[in-house]
């Protein structure tokens, strides 16, 4: 007759052994901590106070990409990246002293594997008192997760026809550059560009050729935007606008003239249309410094009227807020 294992007994498992588990009539008397994690659907690791990791199961192992390396015997703080590290001792403290009825969690962490990849988990932490006091972590791997929200809110920030952000995107840019810019006392500017007659080159040649123009325009304008613009979007229509962080009215204008300058030199023959036509755009800069603007929705205002000052200028020109 086989002997049962001691129920409070760890065994030092990374991966699946059924040899522990013997016949199914003798199932029940032979279950331990250590076996029963291996068959959890989550991962999870059982780690002493000090954070060495005594068991184990195969998930938590695949997790922390751990399959050709040990696992049993590390310290399990050592996964975390440091800025999770005090957070989780945080964590430790709180379930030990039974201030969250021996568990926390879920919280969100990030743990650095074997191979050096990072990834974003979601950790949930149990204390177990008795008969030797252990922490029980539970490991949801969150990058997948992580980046399909990107690419949803990449989506959600992308104009579909041009590959610039939209509106939705633009707005919350200009939000967080006012305020970085704002409190560190350095320039920003907009410039909002409108194609001039625009609406007469959709009538003449077709939306078809007038979604075709809209990118070739969209694609000029990045071509002539410097290294250190934050962001080019499509504002609405035939507009487009530009964030020119740590940028004064002196250099927003001259990023200006090269946009300018990139699309009078459109052509539209690969289209089938004559060489001889062409498109052009007005442009409103509105540059904040030294607490000119209250709110960057005033600078937007400020930048929208500089642009309809350039259209009746006569259009294919540039006009400041100042």
């Amino acid at each position: 007759m086989k002997t049962a294992h001691n129920k409070n007994q760890l065994q030092p498992l990374a991966l699946n052994d059924d040899s522990l588990w013997g016949d199914e009539n003798d199932m029940a008397s032979c279950l331990d901590i250590g076996s029963f994690v291996q068959y959890l659907a989550e991962a999870v690791l059982i780690v002493s106070p000090d954070g060495i990791i005594e068991c184990g199961n195969a998930k938590a192992a695949l997790l922390l990409n751990c399959i050709g390396t040990p696992l049993i015997g590390r310290q399990w703080p050592e996964f975390l990246t440091s800025r999770c590290q005090q957070q989780y001792e945080g964590l430790v403290q709180l379930v030990a002293k039974r201030v969250l009825s021996l568990q926390a969690g879920p919280s969100e962490m990030a743990v650095r594997c074997a191979d050096g990849v990072i990834k974003d988990i979601e950790l949930s932490v149990s204390f177990l008192p008795e008969p030797a006091a252990r922490l029980v972590l539970v490991m949801r791997d969150l990058s997948r997760y992580k980046a399909e929200c990107e690419q949803l809110r990449l989506q959600a920030t992308t104009d579909a026809l041009t590959g610039l952000a939209n509106r939705r995107g633009f707005d919350e840019q200009l939000h967080k550059q006012w305020q970085q810019c704002t409190e560190a006392r350095l320039p920003l500017s907009v410039v909002i560009i409108d194609i001039d007659f625009f609406k007469q080159f959709n009538d003449s040649y077709g939306h078809i050729q007038g979604d075709a123009c809209l990118r070739k325009v969209a694609a000029a304008i990045v071509r002539a935007m410097p290294t250190d613009a934050k962001l080019a979007a499509r504002y609405g229509g035939e507009e487009f606008a530009l964030i020119l962080p740590n940028h004064n009215e002196i250099s927003a204008i001259k990023v200006a003239r090269d946009v300018q300058q990139a699309v009078r030199q459109l052509t539209f023959r690969d289209a089938g249309l004559a060489a001889t036509v062409s498109v052009s755009v007005s442009q409103g800069v509105a540059t904040e410094v030294n607490g000119q603007y209250r709110t960057s929705m005033a600078l937007l205002c400020a930048a929208d009227t500089a642009l309809y000052r350039a259209k009746a200028d006569g259009r294919d020109c540039i006009n400041t807020g100042s």
